[in-house]
């Protein structure tokens, strides 16, 4: 019976616990989605026009110097508006995770979904992994469907560190 009431009280106690205002996040995303409609259908938005938290930005930073010494694009495509070659976004809607199995937020972390139609006719969504900095709220990680920037950054960085085959002499 003890057990009962504690569970109980757990529950009521998390079901009471004030959600985070996310409007300040919101409104990041948001002029993000200004950013990428200023250059969509030219040039993919630029990755340092994306508010990443310093950790990110480094992690992306140092991915894009390895692709570049390897003569190759490190990421082929607009990360926001998750698409290659994309001419048009509309019908922004920013807000908490759809979906039936949300990803989970870190402490301190929260979770917005970004879902658009591309090109007119389709559906997108692109998961923001926000946190709250000394700079105002900035994008710890980016997420789609099969795509995870900071594995996607960590990898190209091993695979970059790997050493190269070697020939064999004549």
């Amino acid at each position: 019976m003890k057990r009962l009431f504690v569970v109980a009280f757990a529950l009521v106690g998390a079901a009471c616990t004030p959600q985070p205002d996310t409007s300040e996040a919101q409104g990041v995303i948001r002029d993000l989605y200004a950013t990428v409609e200023e250059h969509i259908g030219r040039i993919s938005t630029p990755l340092d026009a994306i508010p990443m938290t310093d950790e990110l930005a480094s992690l992306t930073s140092r991915a894009q110097v390895a692709a570049l010494a390897r003569n190759e694009p490190f990421i082929e495509g607009d990360i926001a508006a998750n698409c290659q070659d994309c001419t048009s976004i509309s019908g922004l809607e920013i807000g908490p995770q759809t979906g039936p199995e949300p990803v989970p937020a870190a402490e301190g972390h929260v979770m917005l979904e970004a879902r658009f139609m591309l090109n007119g006719n389709e559906p997108r969504a692109v998961l923001y992994d926000m946190v709250e900095t000394p700079q105002g709220w900035r994008i710890d990680n980016i997420l789609t469907e099969g795509f995870n920037l900071r594995t996607e950054s960590q990898s190209y960085l091993d695979d970059a560190a790997e050493p190269a085959e070697e020939i064999p002499a004549p």
